[in-house]
Formats: C-alpha cells, structure tokens, sequence
C-alpha cells in the first residue's frame, strides 16, 4: 500500500514539474521501494513529502532558474515548515534540495555524484524519472543517518530504516556496492565496518523488520555486511 502511495505522489510531482522533471533527480525514503528486485519485498515506510535534487551552481541560479518556474508551474513555497527547501504543489509536500551547499547551505555529500551516476526508472509507457542508483542511495542514507536529523537512536531514525530496508530487498546489492566506483565504494564499506562495532546493532536492525521473519533476514544483512569489508 504504501509503495503505491508513494508511486502516485511520484507520479504527480514529476508531471506538476512538466520540463524540470528532466532535471531533477528524484531521492529519499519515497522512492525506496523502486530499488526493491525482491518478489516478496516488504512495505517500505510511509513518507509525508517527495525530495528532489538538482544540479545548480549559485544561490542566483537557483531563484531565477528554479524558483521561478516552480512557481509558474504551480508550486508555492511551504512557509510554515520552517524548511527552505520545501513546496506544496497539489496538497503534496515537495523538497526542492541543490547539490552544492554554498545555494541553501545545506546539502548530502553524494548527491552531486548522485546525480551525475542517476538512472533512468520507467513508470509507465509514457512517464520516467531519474532516480539515484542504489549504491548512492545508500551513500546518501548513511550520510544522512550519521547526521542524526532524525535522532540518535537507530530503532527509530528513519534513514537507517531505509538502510536496512535496501539491503533487506535488493538482492544484487551487494554486487553493484562492489562494482561502484571510488570513493564511495570505500566509504559505504568504512561505515558499515563502523556499524558494525556497534554492540547493539543486531539489536538495531531486528527492530527495522518484520518480526516473524526478524532473526533471519538480520542474521542475512549481518553476513552481508561482513562480506562487504572483507572485499
């Protein structure tokens, strides 16, 4: 349910950017489930906005660029947040993120690499969007998650649930981190060696699935884990 959820705000935003959709890349938690090759993917998490990157050099480029025709097409600025970045277009909350800092002064490490390595996910016949490959989505998740934006505790920080998600549901993702080039291959490989050190980091991932199958699948993310500093 939640996947189809996310598809159809998806959907909406990439057809409320008419050309810009060409620009921007589509990441965080909404689209996780696109990443899923696993028959029996679980539900990903539901998401209360849809994040896009996209490429600019200046704060200039930005506003006359790219504000200015989000707000021709119908996007206004969500002032009530209290998040810069952010939208509502068609009751949907829509964060617009730069990939330099100097713009906001704020940005992820990964996302101008993110960007550059994006691919092409097909929704339908007549409409795509550009989403971050799997390896990068990742880097971003633990950029993100070491940033503690959504709290200290992995059990219930939402970009570490996305962390496990991946690797719970994307079969060949240890293969395409091993085939990534540098330096986010080392660095996505640094941080998991970082995880695991964690005395409670069974503990932390049991937490993010479902309980019937919970010892399992983190006893398979473990080894997984394990086999990726050992390359």
């Amino acid at each position: 349910m939640n996947h189809h959820t996310n598809l159809v705000r998806i959907r909406a935003v990439a057809a409320a950017l008419a050309e810009l959709n060409e620009k921007v890349v589509f990441v965080g938690g909404a689209t996780i489930s696109l990443h899923a090759d696993d028959s029996a993917a679980a539900e990903p998490r539901p998401t209360d906005d849809i994040d896009v990157v996209i490429e600019v050099a200046t704060y200039r480029e930005f506003s006359s660029q790219i504000e200015d025709r989000l707000r021709q097409l119908g996007f206004t600025n969500d002032y009530e947040s209290g998040v810069i970045c952010r939208y509502k277009i068609h009751g949907l909350l829509v964060d617009v993120m730069p990939t330099d800092s100097g713009v906001l002064g704020f940005t992820n490490r990964w996302y101008k690499d993110g960007v550059k390595e994006a691919i092409i996910y097909q929704i339908d016949e007549r409409q795509s969007i550009r989403i971050f490959s799997a390896p990068y989505f990742i880097a971003t998740k633990i950029e993100a998650f070491n940033s503690f934006r959504h709290g200290r505790d992995p059990r219930m920080n939402s970009d570490f649930e996305d962390i496990i998600y991946l690797f719970d549901n994307r079969q060949k993702l240890f293969n395409e981190i091993m085939e990534s080039t540098e330096p986010m291959r080392s660095y996505v490989q640094a941080e998991i060696n970082t995880l695991l050190s964690k005395s409670s980091l069974y503990e932390y991932i049991y937490a993010q699935l479902e309980r019937s199958t919970a010892s399992q699948r983190t006893e398979r993310i473990l080894k997984i884990w394990q086999n990726l500093i050992n390359q």
